[in-house]
C-alpha cells in the first residue's frame, strides 16, 4: 500500500523540526537555536481529516557547505526528498533569502516533485502583508506560519490535504510485533548496524563520537515478523554530558528504552567492557526489557589474544547477571552473524511474553521447593503453598507463602534463577512477589 510521505527541508534553524514536532504532536526532533542539531532523517506520523500520513525531518540542507559530516547530512536530504511524495521547502521570514535558499528552490523545480514553500516565524497578519521577498525564489504561493505558535498550521494541513485528496490508498500508522532498540555507547556501531539490516543509509554514520542525536525509528520485516528497528543517540557517562543537546539525546534514549521491548545493546570488542556499558545494562533489566549483548568489531581482535569463550567470561566475571542473557559477536564491516540478531531478538522478544500455565508452574515449583526448601528464620517454619503468573513483559510471578517477610534475598534469587533455567527465560528479567497466604 503507498505511503503518503512528506519531507521538510531547508536550511539549518529555519523550523523544520518545531513543525515536524506539531503535526506528530510529541517532541520526537530535537529543538535548538543551535544550527544543524538535526542530522538524521527523523520519521513520524500525524493524521488530518482522517488521513494518516508520514512525514521525514531533515538536518539543515547547506548545498555550498562541504564539511564531511554536512555532507552526508545532505545525502540524508537528498534521500528523503527522493522517498517523498511531497516536498515541504521551509524558509525564515526573519531573515533574508540566501543563495541557499535559491539554489535549494531551483533543485526542487529542476527535482520535478510536488512542493509547498512554507514561510515560518510570521506571527501576526501584518508581519505576513510585509513579506514580500519569496517571489525571489520563483516558486508557487506560500502559505505563511508560525510552527512555534501554530500560526496557520491548519491552513498547511488543509493544502496537504488537498494535494493527496486524489490518492486514496491513505496507509495508517505503521504497526509492528516487536520494537528493538539498538542502544550503546558512542561510536560502537549502532547506526552501520541498522544501516546493515535496512540495506540502506537510514543513519549517519561518522567517526565522530555522538553523530546520532536523535531516536530514528525503521520497519523491517523479517520472515513473518514485523519490527520496529530504532538507532539511537550514544548513551556517555553524565560526566562526560557537556552540552544541552546531547543532554536531551540521552533523554530521548532513555525513553526509547522505556518503550521498547528488546535492547541490543552493541559493545566495541577492540575497546573491551567498560563500566559504562555495564551501567547502560543495568538501565534495561531494570526497566523489564528484553536484553541481547552484541560484541561488534570482533573482526579487529587477533583470535591468539583472546578468544570468544574468553571474553564472554570475562564480561560475565564483571557483571555475573549476564550469564542470563545472550551474548554474541558479529562484525558489521563484514557483515558477519549481523542478521543473526534479529533472530535472537524475536527469541527474547517471545520468551519476555510468554504466559505459563499455573498447573505446570506448580509442578516444576514443587520439584524446585523439595530440592531445596525455604529455610527457617527466627524460630518459624516457612512454608511455600503455591505459584502463579501475575503478568507478562515482563515476567512477574506471585508466590504465597505463610511467613512471605521472612524470605531471604538469597533464597528469593535461588527461586528466580531455578524459575530461569527451568523454562528458559534466557535474556528476559524475572520479578518475584512474596504475598501472604
Amino acid at each position: 500500500m503507498k505511503k503518503n510521505t512528506i519531507v521538510i527541508i531547508g536550511k539549518p534553524n529555519v523550523g523544520k523540526s518545531t513543525l515536524f514536532n506539531r503535526l506528530i504532536g510529541q517532541f520526537k526532533s530535537i529543538v535548538s537555536s543551535e544550527e544543524g542539531v538535526t542530522r538524521d532523517r527523523i520519521y513520524g506520523t500525524f493524521e488530518w481529516l482522517t488521513q494518516s500520513y508520514e512525514i521525514i525531518d531533515t538536518g539543515g540542507y547547506i548545498p555550498k557547505d562541504i564539511t564531511k559530516l554536512n555532507d552526508q547530512v545532505k545525502v540524508q536530504a537528498e534521500i528523503a526528498k527522493n522517498q517523498s511524495d511531497l516536498i515541504l521547502f521551509m524558509i525564515d521570514a526573519k531573515k533574508e533569502i540566501s543563495s541557499n535558499d535559491q539554489i535549494l528552490a531551483q533543485n526542487i523545480i529542476k527535482s520535478g516533485k510536488p512542493y509547498v514553500l512554507v514561510v515560518n516565524k510570521l506571527d501576526n497578519l501584518n508581519e505576513e502583508k510585509n513579506f514580500f521577498d519569496h517571489h525571489e525564489l520563483g516558486l508557487e504561493t506560500p502559505v505563511f506560519i508560525s510552527a512555534e505558535s501554530g500560526r496557520n498550521v491548519g491552513d498547511l494541513l488543509d493544502r496537504i490535504s488537498d494535494f493527496f485528496e486524489d490518492n486514496k490508498d491513505i496507509n495508517t500508522v505503521e504497526n509492528h510485533d516487536m520494537s528493538l532498540a539498538v542502544i550503546g555507547m558512542p561510536n560502537v556501531g549502532k547506526s552501520s548496524f541498522v544501516n546493515k539490516i535496512l540495506n540502506e543509509n537510514k543513519s549517519i554514520v561518522s567517526d565522530i563520537a555522538g553523530t546520532t542525536r536523535d531516536s530514528i525509528d525503521s520497519y523491517i520485516k523479517y520472515f513473518k515478523n514485523n519490527i520496529r528497528l530504532i538507532d539511537t543517540a550514544g548513551l556517555r557517562r553524565k560526566t562526560k554530558i557537556n552540552d544541552a543537546i546531547e543532554f536531551y539525546s540521552i533523554v530521548r534514549t532513555n525513553r526509547t528504552i522505556d518503550d521498547c521491548d528488546v535492547a541490543a545493546i552493541l559493545i566495541d570488542a577492540s575497546k573491551g567492557f567498560h563500566n559504562q556499558d555495564k551501567n547502560i545494562i543495568k538501565q534495561v533489566i531494570d526497566s523489564g526489557k528484553g536484553l541481547i549483548v552484541i560484541v561488534n568489531k570482533w573482526d579487529l581482535i587477533e583470535k591468539k589474544t583472546i578468544s570468544k569463550d574468553d571474553f564472554k567470561e570475562e564480561m560475565i566475571y564483571r557483571l555475573p547477571t549476564l550469564r542470563h542473557y545472550p551474548i554474541r559477536f558479529i562484525s558489521i564491516k563484514n557483515n558477519y552473524k549481523v542478521r543473526s540478531v534479529l533472530e535472537q531478538s524475536i527469541e527474547v522478544f517471545e520468551r519476555r511474553n510468554i504466559k505459563m500455565k499455573t498447573k505446570l508452574l506448580n509442578n516444576v515449583f514443587s520439584e524446585i521447593i523439595k530440592e531445596y526448601p525455604p529455610p527457617s528464620t527466627k524460630g518459624k517454619e516457612v512454608s511455600i503453598k503455591y505459584i502463579t503468573q501475575i503478568r507478562n513483559s515482563p515476567p512477574l510471578f506471585g508466590i504465597y507463602s505463610n511467613h512471605p517477610e521472612l524470605i531471604s534475598k538469597t533464597y528469593k534469587k535461588y527461586l528466580i534463577n531455578q524459575i530461569r533455567d527451568r523454562f528458559n527465560f534466557e535474556g528476559v528479567p524475572l520479578n518475584i512477589s512474596f504475598r501472604k497466604k
